[in-house]
């Protein structure tokens, strides 16, 4: 996965990878963690029984394998700065 920073007013960003062992382990804890209880319900997601996570997780890593360069997410602050996910 790479995570991509750009500031405000700048044209140019900086690129760097992180590893998929770490963004898998970030998307399962998103799945199962009471602490993101909240923020799958704002997203619509309900609490997912082990056996769906799973299979989330091989949805996920099928995406990896057969996608390579799809934009995951981006978020932009107030102040302009982008930050991008890409598989």
């Amino acid at each position: 996965m790479i995570m991509y920073l750009r500031n405000s007013g700048h044209k140019k960003g900086n690129q760097s990878n992180i590893p998929n062992v770490i963004a898998f382990t970030m998307i399962r804890n998103f799945f199962n963690d009471k602490s993101y209880q909240e923020m799958r319900r704002e997203y619509f997601i309900r609490d997912l029984s082990s056996n769906e996570i799973n299979q989330s997780m091989r949805d996920i890593k099928w995406l990896f394998k057969e996608y390579k360069g799809l934009d995951v997410i981006t978020i932009e602050n107030k102040k302009g700065n982008i930050t991008k996910f890409i598989l």
